[in-house]
């Protein structure tokens, strides 16, 4: 059993976890074994390398009828791991409810406390754990007030089968909306938000501040662009491509690093599906930015994307400003 490194952490709440996360959804792009195989080892790999938070989904699945493919993953990782059981006690996992699908591939949400009732208690046990470290709401439905669907989140935590609650793909407002109503970490209410950020997608820059003023975790999404995006980086951003070679690193690292200079509160959550991919969040975790590093590249960032239709659905919430 080999000694495992310790890297810099950050909070979310009471859990001190490595500052970059693995996201584990590109390891369920499909039900190829092989896939199924290389999505376990580059998850042990990022485990042995330090990394002790994984991020989820019941929605992360080849097709409609395998809800649960990556939660049932990630438990095989856990399960088969060769990690002592003091490095197993530190492994932080983060799971997602409230996206639907049904057959022909029909995607939606569902905010209503049944549905999400039945979701929390078949993602634990799917990951094999009598309590969910972390939960968020995936994505709000908008047949029903934020207010309504997000007392049916804090009721989750009620029940004991989650322990603590976060949101995910929020406005500012609806942030604001849920402090009010259960309060941030310090209160043991909002712990975390997961929200799409990267060099050119910074929509939610307003969402990141308030998470900082309150000590919210900020969790971003496709912290590389997405997908394989990160391919492009050098060409899209050539002044995170001139400090990557400046510093000998890649500019996936810097880009995690770029991330890191940010806020205290901001933790990546980068997609693992290589050992590569899982060495490089890694050593990205120790990685720092210099003030004038940092600087160069917030200068060159372009005007970020707007905001996508799926993320603004209709109908509109009944009481959004």
């Amino acid at each position: 059993m080999s000694v495992i490194p310790e890297l810099p952490t950050r909070r979310i709440a009471d859990l001190e976890v490595s500052r970059i996360g693995l996201g584990c959804m590109p390891a369920s792009f499909t039900s190829d074994p092989a896939r199924h195989e290389q999505g376990i080892a580059a998850i042990q790999q990022g485990l042995d390398a330090g990394i002790n938070f994984l991020d989820t989904a019941d929605i992360y699945a080849p097709t409609w009828n395998a809800m649960g493919h990556n939660e049932r993953l990630v438990a095989e990782a856990l399960r088969t791991w060769n990690g002592s059981a003091e490095a197993r006690a530190r492994v932080v996992v983060a799971t997602k409810g409230g996206i639907t699908r049904r057959p022909g591939e029909r995607w939606g949400r569902n905010g209503g406390l049944d549905y999400l009732l039945r979701a929390v208690e078949a993602s634990a046990c799917r990951l094999g754990v009598q309590h969910i470290d972390l939960w968020q709401h995936h994505r709000m439905d908008p047949s029903m007030s934020f207010e309504e669907q997000f007392e049916h989140v804090m009721a989750l935590r009620e029940q004991g089968i989650v322990r603590r609650i976060g949101l995910s793909n929020v406005s500012a407002d609806m942030l604001r909306r849920a402090i009010r109503m259960a309060g941030s970490p310090l209160d043991g209410g909002v712990v975390s938000v997961q929200n799409e950020f990267s060099p050119g997608y910074r929509q939610w820059a307003d969402v990141l501040d308030l998470c900082a003023q309150h000590g919210i975790a900020f969790l971003p999404w496709s912290p590389l662009g997405g997908g394989s995006n990160f391919k492009q980086l050098p060409e899209r951003f050539p002044v995170i491509a001139r400090i990557a070679e400046e510093r000998g690193v890649s500019p996936y690292v810097v880009t995690l690093g770029w991330h890191l200079r940010l806020a205290p509160v901001v933790i990546p959550i980068p997609g693992t599906s290589s050992l590569a991919s899982a060495n490089s969040s890694a050593s990205a975790a120790s990685f720092e930015l210099n003030d004038d590093e940092f600087a160069r590249i917030q200068a060159s960032l372009p005007e970020s994307a707007a905001l996508g239709e799926e993320l603004t659905p209709a109908p509109p919430f009944r009481d959004a400003d």
